[in-house]
């Protein structure tokens, strides 16, 4: 298959292509997805205030963060196939309502085996929305601008970090942790919103009512959920599904140890105090964005998807090790990790639209949830657990060194394994 890329950007043409429908979607996917992402990014910068409260251990939050990944693991999956079977928006509302209900009952909680219920649910209903509205925007999208409207979706992540970590440097100082989650309570009105306004995707009807119509075709609503999972292991999409699964989990090892153990290590490894930790993560959050806008120009123009998933996880493995093993100042580590942030977690902007379009629509939700979310929670469950074990016998920086800078590297030799999909084609032509 040919490997070409689109060549020119048109402001004029941008504009033109996605206005309507398909910037409204994307604007409401974007608000719920950086919403939920606050929610979610509220409770690593509350561990510290947490540990000292319930005088507990790291080891403690490690077991609740794995336990949350581990149910995660299992919601992803059920809410992909569902989404496949009854459609994208009503599990949008049902998830992000949900979600956002439980986060808010964090600020309830009155031991840790509470706030560890809370914070199992609150992540299984959030790590549930995220291929949803990955698939969404995937589908609504004009082809010529499918990767780069996905990759600004993902951009919900370090927004949602940056604007968690304003909220929480002047909330956590004055009022305490639990402060912080009442504000979750505040996304459910919102959530309602949203989904009034969101509209069913015409591919998912579209899908639904050809193969209705066409007895040679699946039907997505009359065979068993075991025949639609087992499908993606089909001769045609075994390959893709086993590379996409295997790279996406090594990559999602080093973003999870960096997103939830970030702060605890400026806090134990640099000496900063809870607030200094949370101010320097909103500016380190706040580069990464920039990668995220980077990486979608890269990855729509100049390069295919897949080159450019292997290139930013590689420059992330770089810059990461250069700012682990350098004494710097505060502004340069903020420089350091907001550049490494910038590259390797921008990789998954360009990974996500990539697992959605070379999959058909009948499995695409389920495709994202299965192979991409599945490995992402797989990944931050076993993350927490490999950290709170190496740091106390060796310290942070070769702690993040092993399950950081190497996975990392890890990830790009499993995905220089795909086929080279061309970008700026219809889904369809992709993912037969």
């Amino acid at each position: 298959m040919e490997t070409k890329t689109n060549n020119t950007f048109s402001l004029t043409d941008l504009v033109q292509s996605i206005k309507g429908h398909p910037i409204k979607t994307f604007l409401i996917c974007l608000i719920a997805a950086t919403l939920s992402t606050m929610d979610q990014a509220l409770f690593s910068y509350a561990v510290p205030s947490i540990i000292d409260e319930f005088d507990i251990g790291l080891d403690a939050i490690a077991l609740m963060l794995s336990l949350s990944f581990f149910v995660a693991s299992i919601a992803v999956v059920v809410a992909g196939v569902m989404t496949d079977f009854i459609g994208r928006r009503r599990m949008f509302i049902v998830m992000m309502l949900l979600s956002a209900f439980f986060v808010g009952c964090h600020a309830l909680a009155d031991s840790i085996e509470t706030l560890t219920l809370f914070r199992v649910l609150g992540f299984a209903f959030a790590a549930g929305l995220y291929p949803i509205t990955a698939t969404i925007v995937i589908e609504v999208a004009p082809a010529r601008y499918r990767g780069m409207m996905s990759a600004w979706l993902q951009m919900s992540y370090p927004i949602g970090f940056s604007i968690g970590a304003i909220i929480a440097s002047g909330l956590l100082e004055n009022f305490g942790w639990r402060s912080t989650f009442y504000l979750a309570f505040f996304v459910m009105p919102i959530a309602l919103i949203l989904g009034l306004m969101l509209k069913e995707t015409s591919r998912f009807k579209r899908d639904i009512n050809h193969s209705t119509a066409n007895s040679t075709q699946p039907k997505t609503n009359n065979r068993s959920v075991s025949n639609h999972i087992g499908e993606l292991f089909q001769p045609q999409f075994r390959s893709r599904t086993i590379i996409c699964f295997f790279g996406t989990f090594f990559s999602n090892i080093a973003i999870a140890g960096i997103t939830y153990f970030l702060p605890a290590f400026l806090t134990q490894d640099r000496s900063l105090s809870d607030g200094e930790a949370a101010s320097l993560l909103a500016w380190t959050w706040g580069i990464a964005a920039i990668g995220y806008i980077i990486a979608s120009y890269v990855g729509e123009f100049l390069l295919t998807r897949r080159n450019t998933v292997i290139l930013w996880q590689w420059l992330g493995a770089i810059c990461l090790a250069v700012t682990l093993w350098s004494n710097i100042s505060a502004i340069l580590l903020i420089v350091g990790l907001g550049i490494s942030t910038m590259f390797f977690f921008a990789s998954e902007c360009m990974r996500m639209p990539l697992v959605g379009e070379i999959f058909p629509t009948r499995l695409r939700a389920t495709a994202a949830a299965s192979v991409g979310s599945l490995a992402v929670t797989t990944a931050s469950l076993i993350a927490p657990l490999l950290i709170t074990k190496a740091v106390p016998l060796v310290g942070w920086t070769v702690t993040y060194t092993f399950f950081g800078v190497i996975p990392l590297v890890i990830a790009g030799l499993i995905f220089s394994r795909l086929e080279n999909f061309p970008t700026g084609v219809e889904v369809e032509e992709l993912s037969n």
